[in-house]
Formats: structure tokens, C-alpha cells, sequence
């Protein structure tokens, strides 16, 4: 009974620590993306079902998150990509982004941690130097099934996930 309590102790004091507060409230991050959702749709099947071919330069992305607990950080993340439609010098389509977003953070370390992200919103799609002009707008989301932070006040980080942040993400991150 008694290594039962004992083990019982030493479960509960790791999970705590994977819990540890931290003294950060406010967190912002640029991050350059590669794989996202408006890439495959527009690059990769606009080329395959209608033959036109493009050139996609990745999402470049900007998140603010505020964290009223410490695992819990509720915020906007907001990115910019462009597409050219190679079959004109000056046809192409500038994206811009803009989500709000919950990030959990799972694993607390000092250094190290490790989370998840969802974020839903709008994507506004801005049509130029083609015969006709002209703004969309669709509905814009990004999962970040797991991220990995590295560092103290500034951390890099790298995310898997989709959407219009991108498949792989990597970027700084600095906490306040």
C-alpha cells in the first residue's frame, strides 16, 4: 500500500509540472508557411482541371494570442499569400486572412512546449491584371494538430497541420 501512495505522488507531481504556470500573458509570432490550403486549390487542381499553371510563394502569417491560463491562449491569426497565374506576366491573386484562434498548450516545460491550434475565419481572394478584376471572399481555417516552441521570452517554432497557414509552419515567437 505504501509504494501505491508513493507512485501515486510521483504521477501526480509530474503531471502538475507538465501544468507549471508561467509568467506570460501575451504571445505574438510571425511564421512563413509552405502547403496551404488555398496553394492546393489554387496552384495545384486550378492546373490540373483547367490547365492554367501558377507559382504560389507560401502564406507569411502574423498570430497574437492572450492567455488568460496558462495551457489556454485565445487570439487572431492573420496571413497574406499570393498566386500567378503563369499564363499572363501580370494575372495574379493576393490572400489575406483573418482568424480568430484558440492554441492549448498540452506540455509546459521552461523551454519547451508543445500545443494545438484552431482557427476559423474569413480569406478575402483579391483577382488583378486579368481581364476581369475582382474580390472573393470564402470561409478560412487552420489546424495545427501538434506545434513544437523552443526558447525562453523568444522561441522558434515549428507546426503540423493544414490550412491556411500551411502543412509545415515555422516561425519566432516572442511572450510578454
Amino acid at each position: 500500500m505504501k509504494k501505491f501512495f508513493i507512485i501515486l505522488a510521483l504521477v501526480l507531481a509530474t503531471t502538475l509540472n507538465l501544468y507549471a504556470q508561467n509568467e506570460w500573458e501575451h504571445e505574438i509570432a510571425i511564421s512563413y508557411g509552405l502547403g496551404t490550403f488555398t496553394d492546393v486549390n489554387s496552384s495545384y487542381l486550378s492546373g490540373i482541371f483547367s490547365g492554367k499553371q501558377t507559382s504560389y510563394i507560401g502564406s507569411f502569417g502574423i498570430d497574437y494570442f492572450y492567455r488568460p491560463k496558462s495551457a489556454l491562449g485565445v487570439g487572431l491569426v492573420g496571413t497574406f499569400s499570393t498566386c500567378k497565374w503563369n499564363d499572363s506576366d501580370k494575372a495574379r491573386t493576393k490572400y489575406f486572412s483573418i482568424m480568430p484562434a484558440v492554441k492549448y498548450n498540452w506540455l509546459n516545460r521552461d523551454r519547451f512546449s508543445m500545443y494545438s491550434k484552431i482557427a476559423l475565419g474569413v480569406l478575402i481572394g483579391i483577382d488583378s491584371g486579368a481581364d476581369n478584376d475582382k474580390t472573393t471572399a470564402a470561409f478560412a481555417w487552420q489546424a495545427s494538430a501538434v506545434g513544437a516552441e523552443f526558447g525562453n521570452s523568444f522561441r522558434g517554432f515549428l507546426e503540423l497541420g493544414f490550412g491556411e497557414q500551411g502543412i509545415l509552419v515555422a516561425g519566432l515567437r516572442y511572450k510578454f
